[in-house]
């Protein structure tokens, strides 16, 4: 439909809700796509067995993962994928202090959410 001439038709604007979702629909399908390939690693390379895989432990550090995604590791590719799944709420709370700050102006949302942020990647540090 048509606007009259001399009037705009606003852009839709996309609330909080719906980016949290398509953020929080987005990772679960990458992370899930990522374990994924990893399992085909795994498997196709023959270099693991599945009682390993549900015994092994997991190794947390960033360079020890990303060293064995270069070398093909489908174990270090699965911990990518659980990696990317735990990061994607982190996302969600990021992607909702720039919309409360932006979008919304609300100062109050945004200090809040910006603490939870700070509290949950201080909790990760704390972790590893």
């Amino acid at each position: 439909m048509d606007a009259p001439i001399g009037h705009e038709i606003p852009a839709p604007r996309h609330g909080i809700s719906d980016v949290s979702a398509w953020i929080l629909r987005g990772g679960v399908i990458c992370s899930s796509l990522v374990m994924l390939v990893g399992l085909v690693f795994t498997f196709a390379h023959g270099t693991i067995s599945v009682a390993r895989i549900t015994t092994d432990g997991c190794d947390y550090r960033p360079d020890i993962i990303w060293d064995g995604i270069r070398h093909g590791q489908g174990k270090r590719i699965i911990e990518a994928g659980v990696y990317l799944l735990l990061f994607t709420p982190i996302m969600r709370v990021f992607a909702s202090s720039i919309l409360f700050a932006f979008q919304e102006r609300d100062r109050l949302y945004t200090a809040i959410t910006l603490v939870v942020l700070l509290l949950t990647l201080a909790g990760l540090l704390w972790i590893g």
